[in-house]
C-alpha cells in the first residue's frame, strides 16, 4: 500500500528529526497547507465565528479567514529587544472575548523567523485546552531552524494537545517540491476528521 509506505517514511523522518511519530491512520493528504487551513476553518467554525491569528503572519492566514466568512481576531506578536514574543495575557483575553473556536498557529513563525520554545508552545496549549480551542498548526518550515533552536512539533506536547491539533506539513519547502501540490496533514484525533 503506497499510502502506508509513505506514512512509514514520514513517521521515521519525524521521529529522527523531531522526536515525534505521527500515529497510524492520522495522515490526510491535501493539495497545500493553505488549502488545509481553509478546510479547518470551514470544518471547525461556522460563518461569523472567530478564528485567532498572531500578526505579523503569512498573509494567507488573514485572507483564508475573511474569504470563508469568519471573524479575524488578532493577538499581535510583540517586538521586544529585536525579538518577537507572545503576549499570553492578550492571547487568552482575545479567546475569551471573541469566543474563539480555532487558532491558526505558525510554527516556526513566518515571517518573523521565531522558533517557538517548548515552554511557549506549552503555554499556548494550556490556554487553548482550557477554552476548548482547536489548533491548526502550520509547521511547513519545521526543517529550517538553526543549531540551538530546535523545532518542537505542537502535537508532541501531550496526548491532550494532540487531540486538539491538526498538524500541517509539506515536502514543498524542505525539498523544493512545490510542484507536487501535496501536503501532509496529521490529525491524531479521529473526531477531528469526521
Amino acid at each position: 500500500d503506497a499510502k502506508a509506505d509513505y506514512l512509514r517514511t514520514l513517521q521515521a523522518w519525524m521521529q529522527t528529526h523531531h522526536s515525534w511519530q505521527p500515529a497510524d491512520g492520522s495522515l490526510i493528504f491535501t493539495p497545500g497547507v493553505v488549502f488545509a487551513l481553509c478546510s479547518c476553518i470551514r470544518a471547525f467554525t461556522k460563518p461569523g465565528e472567530a478564528v485567532l491569528i498572531q500578526q505579523p503572519v503569512y498573509y494567507p492566514f488573514s485572507s483564508a479567514i475573511r474569504e470563508n466568512g469568519r471573524q479575524l481576531v488578532n493577538s499581535p506578536l510583540v517586538l521586544k529587544n529585536g525579538r518577537y514574543e507572545i503576549d499570553f495575557t492578550d492571547f487568552e483575553q482575545q479567546i475569551i472575548r471573541h469566543k474563539v473556536k480555532l487558532f491558526l498557529l505558525c510554527s516556526p513563525q513566518n515571517p518573523t523567523g521565531r522558533v517557538w520554545r517548548r515552554e511557549e508552545l506549552e503555554a499556548i496549549s494550556e490556554i487553548c485546552l482550557r477554552h476548548d480551542v482547536i489548533v491548526a498548526a502550520d509547521e511547513i518550515h519545521h526543517e529550517f531552524t538553526r543549531p540551538g533552536h530546535p523545532h518542537t512539533v505542537f502535537a508532541s506536547l501531550s496526548p491532550a494537545t494532540a487531540a486538539h491539533t491538526i498538524t500541517c506539513t509539506a515536502p514543498s519547502k524542505t525539498f523544493n517540491l512545490a510542484g507536487l501540490q501535496l501536503s501532509n496533514i496529521f490529525a491524531e484525533n479521529p473526531v477531528l476528521c469526521r
